[in-house]
């Protein structure tokens, strides 16, 4: 009888989770952003060999993306349980799918564990965490450095005093970049964290702390590396989508602008269905306090960098997370035994 009742529970888990995915994406292409808004991003596409030999770069661009994170996935949880590249992947896409109508991304945590056989589930959350957080930081970093070669574009420093505060800004962001790096390399600090927090009840949640201790300096080196490839990847192909949209910025300017962009997107929180207006407006904001320095932005080149931040996110968010809500039927939300939870 439990075990029917499980089996019911799983199917009903996975069909909520699909017809949610779907919905809400349904809602956010065809609802709040008409056939009409699309077609007219469709038609602002620079037409010809190019466009389209860019779009295909950028399409290899997001299965490169993919795989990186499954490989990445694939190591980080290898730790609890080893895990097929095939399920490594299902488990990224299910993670997309579950985090269209989360907040924050944390359908990336719950949906991927859901995967593993035999680990426990809290664990793979755990270490899943570790992997996001390598993501977070190479994100801030990269992100600050970026700012700092932004702020004398869009801000002029013409006094001392001004000189100065963008020194202690250098400053600021050595400073906070170490520190980070410090802590990250420290992971394993978290597991005396909870110990400590949480001395006083079951001895179970003080296990679960023993995830951030399995893994060594020389881990954390390899999943940030992974984390500073995906963004990478997924940077050139914001720069490539800019491309096809007439955006023909040089690249240390492009790259600088859309570091920028990702840094904001990170501290801003959301859910992942309501990024496109988010995305939209942040980016046309960067791009708008840089060009009008230049004299060169208009409302035609603002429409360009929405649409282009636009259609990358339907190829990189929408198209994967509906494959990955299909997938879940391939999950098991609950098991037998105890640790399963």
């Amino acid at each position: 009888m439990k075990t029917k009742v499980t089996k019911i529970t799983n199917t009903g888990l996975r069909v909520a989770i699909m017809l949610l995915t779907f919905v809400f994406v349904y809602k956010q292409v065809f609802v709040k952003h008409d056939a009409q808004q699309w077609h007219a991003i469709w038609q602002s596409i620079k037409l010809g060999k190019a466009a389209y030999f860019l779009l295909i770069i950028i399409s290899v661009l997001l299965i490169f993306n993919i795989l990186t994170e499954s490989f990445k996935w694939k190591f980080l949880i290898a730790k609890l349980e080893k895990v097929k590249l095939n399920q490594a992947i299902s488990a990224v896409l299910s993670g997309m799918a579950v985090s269209m109508f989360l907040p924050n991304r944390v359908g990336d945590y719950l949906g991927r564990v859901f995967v593993l056989q035999k680990a426990s589930h809290v664990k793979g959350i755990l270490a899943t965490l570790i992997g996001s957080l390598s993501q977070i930081i190479a994100t801030l970093i990269i992100g600050l450095f970026g700012l700092m070669f932004f702020l004398p574009k869009v801000i002029t420093f013409d006094s001392q005093y001004y000189y100065w505060l963008y020194a202690g800004f250098w400053i600021a962001f050595v400073v906070f970049s170490f520190v980070v790096l410090l802590l990250y390399f420290q992971v394993g600090l978290l597991k005396m964290i909870v110990t400590a927090l949480f001395s006083k009840m079951k001895q179970q949640i003080i296990d679960y702390a023993e995830v951030f201790s399995l893994y060594t300096v020389k881990d954390l080196i390899i999943l940030l590396f992974y984390s500073v490839l995906r963004y990478i990847i997924y940077s050139t192909q914001f720069y490539l989508m800019l491309r096809v949209f007439g955006i023909n910025t040089a690249l240390p300017a492009a790259f600088m602008l859309i570091s920028v962009i990702y840094l904001l997107m990170t501290l801003i929180p959301t859910i992942t269905i309501t990024e496109l207006g988010i995305r939209g407006s942040v980016s046309a904001g960067v791009f708008g306090l840089y060009f009008e320095q230049t004299g060169v932005w208009n409302a035609e080149m603002a429409f360009q960098v929405i649409a282009a931040s636009s259609a990358l996110w339907l190829l990189n968010l929408v198209i994967p997370s509906l494959l990955g809500a299909l997938l879940t039927f391939r999950l098991k939300f609950f098991r037998r035994n105890i640790d399963d939870v």
